[in-house]
């Protein structure tokens, strides 16, 4: 491997590298989504990152805090209306990479210790299917709820957590373990890195920091975790001068860190394009859930089923891709089928995501969150959203006019149609949760059903 080049500046990478010519497969597309020029790359680099708020990727929000993920999206083939299947690490790595809802599976990925369960062996994963196919795969994990111990990476050929946190350290960890094995004969392979940034505390090298400048000073030490965590309970003490100051500053550290990701994966990039890795192989984009700043009552995750911790990024790129976009309605549990397929490989039948662009555009989405407000289940169809939490309430969304979720029509008194639609499909999920999480009884909302339990 050669020695890695150092980050780039801290106000991030501002222009795409010289861009290589394609490999020379041909230059008839293939008839797979995403489409490549020739055939399919063989092997994989999966990046999948924590706590990426969705409106922080340049096409769908915040300009210039992620310019080379964003032009790499843009070159690549985007997942524009991707849900992820729950709002916080150990559930959502699970069913994304399972290719199935949790409920499915069989297990409730608690937050509490309350019933917490770790996958039972023998569970499939995306990377169990790919070893059967002859595979080599490496998982360097900085969060430690997709580990051995929770028994979600199993598959891979080799899995742990790096020495160094950092997204780089990890991927030079993963690295060295994929040059062994080049080395040893391996012919395909997937090389996946799970980076923890942005993470709370949002703690980026302080050269990072310098919109913090522009910001009157606050009294906490807001890179210290508990010290970020004490804000929550403090907040609704707080005068409405000072949430406003508290979220200006965790907001501005939450985009230097973001800075800092994005110049780290660039640096990736570079160091995968010098040793030829990338000729061969595509890049698969995905986050686990985003990241909330009190637009609905909660600051970081694992609160709420609303888009700021429940919508996701997703996309591919690779040298030879025919570059598009994805409007279609897509679920995280689509990305191990789609990848599976685009391999060559049968889709085995627990996989109950549909590989992307097969899904129809009526089709449903499910999720779920066992987490810090206790059990919730959602489902979105079209412009609808319903969402609904065991311990009682039910809240209806209109995301053609209402995409942020900030006005609930629901109706418990009259139920819109709408409402009782989206209910007949939601309500056999909920029974299949129900229990595997029987520390939370469910509330059933009697005026839902025709004939109430």
């Amino acid at each position: 491997m050669l020695a890695l080049v150092s980050v780039l500046s801290s106000v991030g990478c501002t222009s795409w590298p010289e861009r290589p010519p394609p490999p020379k497969y041909g230059d008839t597309p293939t008839d797979t989504f995403p489409s490549f020029l020739g055939r399919v790359p063989r092997n994989i680099v999966m990046i999948s990152i924590d706590t990426f708020r969705r409106d922080h990727l340049d096409r769908y929000g915040e300009p210039g805090v992620t310019p080379f993920l964003s032009t790499l999206a843009a070159r690549g083939v985007a997942l524009d209306d991707l849900i992820q299947c729950s709002n916080w690490t150990y559930a959502s790595t699970s069913c994304t990479l399972a290719g199935r809802y949790n409920f499915e599976a069989g297990l409730a990925a608690q937050l509490q210790e309350l019933g917490r369960e770790a996958w039972p062996e023998g569970t499939p994963f995306l990377a169990t299917h790919l070893a059967e196919a002859g595979y080599f795969s490496v998982l360097s994990s900085t969060n430690g709820w997709l580990s051995p111990e929770w028994g979600n990476t199993q598959g891979y050929t080799e899995a742990f957590h790096p020495h160094d946190g950092t997204a780089l350290g990890a991927y030079r960890e993963a690295r060295a373990s994929l040059d062994e094995a080049l080395a040893n004969g391996a012919d395909r392979w997937l090389l996946h890195v799970h980076m923890v940034e942005p993470h709370a505390p949002y703690a980026p090298p302080d050269s990072y920091l310098g919109e913090l400048a522009g910001l009157p000073p606050v009294p906490w030490d807001l890179s210290d975790q508990e010290v970020h965590y004490d804000q929550r309970s403090n907040w609704p003490s707080m005068t409405p001068e000072e949430q406003d100051l508290l979220r200006s500053h965790l907001q501005a550290r939450y985009r230097a860190e973001l800075r800092w990701l994005d110049d780290q994966i660039f640096t990736i990039y570079q160091d995968l394009e010098a040793d030829d890795l990338l000729d061969d192989a595509m890049i698969v984009v995905w986050t686990d859930h985003g990241e909330a700043f009190w637009e609905h009552s909660f600051q970081t995750h694992a609160y709420t089923l609303h888009p700021e911790e429940n919508r996701s990024i997703g996309f591919f790129w690779a040298k030879n891709i025919v570059e598009a976009s994805y409007d279609g309605p897509a679920s995280s549990i689509d990305l191990a089928p789609t990848l599976l397929s685009l391999q060559g490989l049968p889709i085995p039948p627990e996989m109950t995501g549909t590989p992307i662009g097969q899904a129809p555009p009526d089709r449903s989405r499910l999720a779920w969150a066992v987490a810090r407000l206790g059990s919730l289940q959602s489902i979105t169809q079209g412009d609808w959203k319903l969402t609904f939490a065991w311990s009682g309430g039910v809240r209806l969304y209109d995301l053609s006019v209402d995409p942020q979720e900030q006005s609930n029509l629901y109706d418990p008194l009259d139920p819109d149609p709408i409402a009782l639609q989206l209910w007949a499909e939601l309500e056999p999920a909920v029974r299949e949760a129900a229990p595997l999480a029987p520390a939370y009884g469910v509330r059933w909302p009697t005026e839902l059903f025709a004939d109430p339990p």
